[in-house]
């Protein structure tokens, strides 16, 4: 008796709590990551220096190719629950070794995510505040503070982050919108003269289009963290897929429509491209045609909108990490977790040391240019994560004999892998090859940690649970639908 309480109480300690977030919270988290208010207010600026005018259709290219990857997580997230997401996706089907380094590649993703959104943050609090401090090493105060609070947030309560997130991002897009429209209506003849030309992909040199492609993924990439709440959302096979598609959807469409926006908005790609140097350039549309002041409501809300994303972000990271060391990949007995607050801490603490380690490293940069860095080395390394999900996928579909599922997927792989070969070759000049190199470093590091890794410490039961399929009819596909982790 005494063995089996000490057996639950150990066991308590190394888990989340269950049935703790509603759909709104699941959905808040997967829009939250992706921060669409906060994003719409400078990257569009940053994408026209890519792309120049076709700043909509790389944002809406870039939906299409996730819409795949987001049927590859939907096809995972029905049949499996679990805060591991890709530990147990891409583990359960091919081995445990290419899940942990598909797992290792998100886990990256989302600490530089987290990262640049603190950067990105800390420019519009500098712009809002203390304007005469832009250009100088001050902005690193202001991301510390915004670090502080994300860790204290998400060590507190994953209900409490996951709903803020939802109400920050809803009140930070109708406030967006507002600016939407008046300039629309103020701008009838640049709207007229432009057309629907910038949302047309055809006649963009792919060279051109795949970078485009790639940087727009820094906007809203990262939905699938939803699927780190599996074994904390209310009906997780039901609820996770719809957050993920919603979250999506909405994303992309408001950063494809507000790219036109800017677009419209300035004389020229490179006017819009230049605006970024000088604070937010949604703001300064929101002051021009809405009236002073409105810049300020839109610098606070990106603010609010990156607050979410910062939250979604250490919360996704922190549960990668808090599965592997429940699974025992990862050392350090990171599994355990608040004995009131069931939130992985120990796992928050070494996701709160590797989130502000890279602001420190780039302090002589302008936020600007540190959210680029990082946002951007996330990206390459999340798209090759995508990649390894839509194979694994694939594989999955095949075993269970569907064959419309296959070919829906299949296609993903072609579209994610074209994107991937179109912009490692030529390889890039400039700034942008050093963002190669360091996520073809990491993919490097990757596969050293997954081929060294030692299967006799693993608690394979635990890294993939022991329900992998919903409890439908394709319960009496299983043994056919999964193999063995090697």
């Amino acid at each position: 008796m005494i063995s089996s309480e000490s057996g639950a109480k150990s066991a308590e300690k190394r888990s989340l709590r269950r049935d703790s977030i509603a759909f709104v919270g699941t959905v808040g988290s997967a829009v939250g990551i992706q921060a669409p208010a906060g994003g719409v207010s400078f990257l569009p600026a940053l994408m026209a220096g890519i792309v120049g005018l076709s700043g909509p259709a790389s944002f809406g290219s870039a939906v299409v190719v996730m819409l795949f990857v987001a049927f590859a997580f939907v096809v995972f997230t029905r049949a499996f629950a679990s805060a591991g997401s890709v530990y147990t996706f891409t583990g359960r089907v091919l081995g445990v070794r290419y899940g942990v380094f598909a797992a290792w590649l998100l886990l990256l993703a989302y600490v530089a995510f987290a990262s640049s959104v603190f950067a990105s943050n800390a420019n519009a609090l500098v712009t809002l505040f203390f304007p005469q401090l832009l250009g100088t090493p001050f902005w690193l105060v202001m991301a510390g503070l915004l670090w502080a609070a994300t860790i204290f947030l998400v060590r507190y309560s994953i209900r409490v982050s996951t709903v803020l997130i939802f109400v920050l991002e809803a009140v930070a897009v109708v406030l967006i919108g507002v600016v939407a429209v008046a300039m629309l209506v103020h701008e009838p003849a640049r709207v007229a003269s432009l057309g629907l030309q910038p949302f047309n992909p055809v006649g963009v040199p792919i060279g051109v289009l795949a970078p485009g492609v790639i940087f727009a993924f820094t906007g809203f990439a990262g939905f699938e963290v939803a699927a780190t709440l599996g074994e904390e959302s209310r009906a997780p096979r039901r609820v996770i897929p719809a957050a993920m598609v919603t979250a999506l959807v909405v994303s992309g469409a408001i950063y494809t429509v507000m790219s036109y926006v800017e677009t419209v908005a300035y004389p020229s790609a490179s006017a819009l491209a230049a605006a970024a140097d000088h604070g937010v350039p949604l703001a300064a549309i929101a002051d021009r045609f809405v009236g002073s002041g409105m810049g300020a409501a839109v610098i606070v809300a990106s603010i609010i909108s990156g607050f979410g994303a910062q939250l979604a972000a250490a919360n996704g990271a922190a549960r990668l990490l808090f599965a592997g060391g429940r699974a025992g990949i990862v050392p350090g007995r990171v599994e355990f977790t608040h004995p009131r607050f069931r939130t992985p801490t120990r796992a928050i603490a070494v996701v709160a040391v590797a989130t502000i380690v890279p602001l420190l490293a780039l302090n002589s940069r302008s936020p600007l240019g540190a959210f680029d860095d990082l946002a951007t080395y996330g990206a390459d390394l999340i798209v090759v994560a995508y990649l390894l999900s839509l194979i694994a996928a694939v594989v999955f579909s095949i075993r269970q004999r569907r064959a419309a599922r296959v070919v829906v997927l299949a296609v993903g792989v072609l579209l994610v892998g074209y994107v991937i070969a179109a912009t490692v070759f030529p390889f890039p000049a400039g700034e942008s090859r050093w963002y190669l190199i360091a996520a073809g470093l990491s993919l490097v590091a990757g596969g050293v940690i997954a081929a060294t890794l030692r299967r006799d410490r693993l608690r394979t039961a635990e890294l993939f649970g022991d329900d992998p399929v919903p409890p439908t009819a394709e319960r009496m596909t299983a043994s056919s639908a999964t193999r063995p982790v090697e």
